[in-house]
């Protein structure tokens, strides 16, 4: 609340201020009907087809901090520097529009997460994109958000406050439909100076390379449940007992978030199940549940403790074992040796060495010997020589 006023006169200056919000010129449209949908995908293909600028771009806003199933909640496209807002909750199909994408230069920032959730939507992956965030990257970029590519070549603060809003509640709020729409406002625009500084670079080979490996890596990945998905991030230090109690809690979160309608961290958080994983496992067995909780979850939870420690150590979860092998000296060695030399090209270009290949990439390719399956052509005629002589050293 604002500092001297009471709460009447602070609702009625933010009713204000979203009634100036609504009344003010607006250069985009809000679709939320099929009829709507067909009519401007009509105007744009024919705007398009009379344009010189063939390019359009396209970013996602979901539901995913505010509810157990994540769900595509809105689609912001700029065709050219015309601007739509597509409400696909209203308009389920939307292969039209899709359609029209896949006829052009698709543009995108970040696009793994938009191109995996348009993916499970639609079962669509575009012909092809380009991707501002990896062109910035490439140009040596170390603050490549949106805000600050945006503020660094067009001195404009973008308002971020609406990032981790439930984008599933509708209406949409002005404040949220003109944050959305700056999403794409000004993607062409840097993606022309990004493009004009990776050709000056050289790069711009590179860049379409990058943005086709993102687009397979996308594709590739298996959306099968996992066999172990309670197996959570930093479980892999736990033994037995505390993989015991670790899945029991998540298969317990997984419930109470489904039938809350919750997303599952505002229950538990992975580091809060596998914290108390280990302090079971280290002795203590009187877990205190965190505050706050209801009675019903608290007792909940010591049930499960209950059922663990009831349970024979047989049928407790066994720790994975590891897919690699153990390392050879050598191969150490070659490996740290190749990481070295890696960073040593990459601070000569002005980027970041993981952009050449993780320490995990470079593991792999000391080991199986294979850089074709492991690296991008650019990167692998970069690393040629240094890789060759680390492979000489394993």
């Amino acid at each position: 609340m604002m500092i001297g006023m009471d709460s009447g006169n602070h609702q009625r200056v933010m009713r204000e201020i979203s009634e100036a919000e609504a009344a003010a010129p607006k250069d985009w449209v809000f679709i939320d009907t099929p009829a709507q949908l067909s009519d401007w995908v009509a105007e744009m293909r024919e705007g398009l087809a009379n344009s010189p600028d063939k390019r359009c771009c396209l970013d996602t806003e979901a539901d995913s901090l505010h509810h157990y199933h994540e769900k595509l909640c809105l689609l912001q496209v700029n065709c050219a520097g015309s601007y739509a807002l597509v409400d696909p909750l209203a308009v389920p199909d939307v292969d039209e529009l899709l359609a029209l994408l896949d006829a052009n230069e698709l543009w995108f920032h970040g696009a793994d997460y938009d191109l995996t959730l348009l993916r499970r939507t639609y079962g669509w992956s575009p012909r092809v994109i380009r991707d501002t965030q990896i062109a910035a990257r490439l140009l040596g970029a170390r603050q490549f958000g949106l805000a600050a590519l945006v503020k660094s070549h067009f001195d404009r603060d973008l308002c971020k406050a609406s990032q981790k809003a439930d984008w599933s509640r509708r209406p949409l709020p002005p404040n949220m439909l003109s944050y959305a729409v700056d999403d794409v406002r000004y993607l062409l625009p840097l993606a022309d100076r990004l493009v004009a500084g990776l050709r000056e670079k050289g790069r711009e080979d590179w860049f379409h390379q990058s943005c086709r490996s993102l687009q397979d890596d996308v594709a590739a990945r298996d959306e099968a449940p996992r066999e172990d998905p309670w197996r959570v991030n930093g479980c892999g230090r736990l033994h037995p007992k505390g993989l015991a109690l670790l899945e029991g809690m998540w298969v317990w979160r997984e419930g109470i978030a489904q039938e809350r309608d919750l997303p599952c961290f505002k229950i538990m958080s992975n580091k809060q199940m596998v914290a108390y994983a280990e302090q079971f496992e280290a002795g203590n067995t009187a877990l205190m549940p965190p505050n706050g909780w209801r009675p019903r979850w608290k007792q909940q939870f010591q049930e499960i403790v209950a059922s663990v420690l009831a349970s024979p150590p047989s049928a407790w979860p066994q720790r994975p074992k590891k897919s690699k092998g153990r390392l050879s000296e050598a191969q150490r060695d070659a490996i740290d040796w190749l990481c070295n030399e890696r960073d040593g090209i990459a601070k000569g270009l002005d980027i970041e060495p993981s952009l050449l290949g993780s320490r995990s990439t470079v593991e792999d390719l000391v080991v199986q010997r294979d850089p074709i399956a492991h690296l991008m052509p650019w990167q692998h005629e970069l690393l040629f020589d240094a890789l060759n002589q680390a492979l000489t050293k394993a």
